[in-house]
């Protein structure tokens, strides 16, 4: 890998086009995992980011802050894309180790489903917000 900053250039102006350039960043048979995929293989990732192409509007990355060793790295980030003419952020991080040519083995995101994604569906906002209700601790305790 170049660099981190690099990488996060890239993931920060990712198309389709630019996907001919997974192989500067990650290995062979990187593993990765996020809460809706877990493979192995760059052949399989770059099929990842194609289908998020292919079905959402102007998907893109920000990326907020990165802590780096020399084994891996940690980044935090927003997501923006589209559907269906209406615009949504995901707020997650990414966990990232390097093999010893110092391109990535591991690529995990932590994101949170539930909050980011299901409560946008009303109906599951509102059980949402009676079992939070039953589960949160009161607030007179909180003072």
């Amino acid at each position: 890998m170049k660099n981190l900053k690099d990488l996060t250039t890239w993931f920060e102006n990712l198309t389709e086009e630019s996907l001919d350039e997974i192989g500067l960043f990650y290995d062979e048979n990187v593993f990765f995992k996020d809460p809706f995929n877990e493979i192995e293989g760059k052949d399989k990732l770059i099929k990842i980011f194609e289908h998020m192409f292919e079905n959402l509007i102007n998907p893109h990355f920000v990326i907020i802050d990165t802590i780096e060793n020399s084994d891996g790295a940690f980044l935090t980030w927003d997501f923006f894309s589209s559907i269906k003419g209406r615009e949504h952020k995901i707020h997650g991080s990414s966990h990232l180790k390097y093999n010893g040519e110092s391109r990535i083995i591991y690529h995990r995101d932590y994101w949170d489903v539930g909050e980011e994604i299901l409560l946008n569906i009303p109906f599951v906002k509102l059980m949402y917000s009676y079992f939070r209700k039953k589960m949160a601790l009161p607030k007179e305790y909180l003072c």
